[in-house]
């Protein structure tokens, strides 16, 4: 760690672009080098953000001002950089989701075990003031006996976005459609405000709208948990406008609906409501490891075994359609 923080290195300029400033504004951390095969991408953010750049991503890890691998690459790289970065003492980071299969998941996490390094995987969305919130009012028991938890997505997208890079709508890259990469973030918070799956009871999952793709562009799910709550996935890339993302869940004594924009919160007794608050002050999963790395807090938000949750929810759901049958967990 240097002076200002530990030294964070963002891999993958597609997205990872947009990430700099979030690395920048963190406490604990400093953005020193970013790394893309794409030259043009590569120079675009050296020289906004004034950092090193690297197109080799092994010259990238041997770099000592590099502590944290921000990886942001096509999901299906995510477990294989990630193995890399650990191999070589970097503590790693890999943007949603952990990967496309769960063996890719469990090798990131041996790798990462073994090495004794920290991984995260960031769903970002954990992070944000409404999430948090429920998070806060689920802990404190504000909702009472947990019922019922929906996650749904309608969104567009075009042949053409599916077109660009060559891997969005792979099931060897992309790790499914509809419900792996766009409603990946509400699949991930579903699980982690219900709590453990025990079922997909039944799904379905198909191509509707887009012919060039092999994954889905409508998925849905029934799901049951072990606490004897219900659930629901929806997700779906066929509808003509981004509509709306997000979750409704409630419970015996109160709930909130969370689909388009500020949340609607009900409770049976309303002076609950002015009981929320934020679960937890931190802002980004690079923050968050920094924290850990100090001894500041005990646990990552997100660790590789808490992020290979949605992919096995996301792999029960895909079985379940195949096979036509209730899918017990876990897998």
């Amino acid at each position: 760690m240097g002076d200002t923080g530990y030294g964070v290195a963002i891999v993958g300029l597609g997205m990872g672009h947009a990430a700099c400033p979030w690395v920048i504004k963190a406490p604990g951390v400093k953005l020193t080098a970013v790394c893309d095969l794409n030259a043009e991408r590569l120079k675009k953010s050296t020289d906004e953000f004034k950092v090193a750049g690297e197109t080799d991503y092994a010259k990238l890890l041997e770099r000592k001002d590099v502590d944290i691998v921000y990886i942001m690459t096509p999901s299906g790289l995510h477990a294989e950089m990630g193995v890399k970065a650990a191999a070589k003492g970097k503590h790693v980071i890999v943007a949603k989701p952990m990967d496309v299969s769960l063996e890719a998941c469990d090798r990131l996490i041996d790798a990462c075990e073994k090495a004794k390094v920290l991984c995260s995987v960031d769903f970002n969305g954990r992070f944000d003031d409404l999430q948090q919130k429920i998070r806060f009012a689920i802990d404190q028991g504000l909702f009472g006996k947990l019922i019922l938890g929906e996650a749904r997505l309608k969104w567009y997208r075009s042949d053409q976005y599916y077109a660009a890079g060559g891997w969005r709508g792979t099931w060897k890259m992309d790790g499914g459609g509809a419900l792996a990469n766009q409603t990946i973030h509400q699949i991930d918070q579903l699980q982690w405000y219900m709590g453990q799956v025990d079922c997909v009871v039944a799904a379905e999952a198909g191509i509707y709208n887009h012919e060039k793709i092999e994954t889905e562009d409508l998925g849905l799910a029934i799901v049951k948990f072990k606490n004897g709550a219900a659930g629901t996935v929806m997700g779906t890339t066929t509808f003509p406008v981004n509509a709306y993302a997000g979750l409704e869940i409630h419970g015996s004594a109160g709930g909130v609906l969370a689909m388009r924009g500020d949340p609607s919160w009900f409770f049976h007794e309303k002076e609950r409501e002015q009981q929320i608050q934020r679960a937890s002050e931190v802002r980004t999963s690079v923050e968050d490891m920094a924290r850990v790395l100090d001894g500041k807090q005990k646990s990552l938000l997100c660790d590789g075994h808490e992020g290979r949750k949605s992919i096995e929810l996301l792999t029960g759901i895909y079985r379940a359609s195949r096979e036509k049958r209730e899918i017990k967990f876990p897998l």
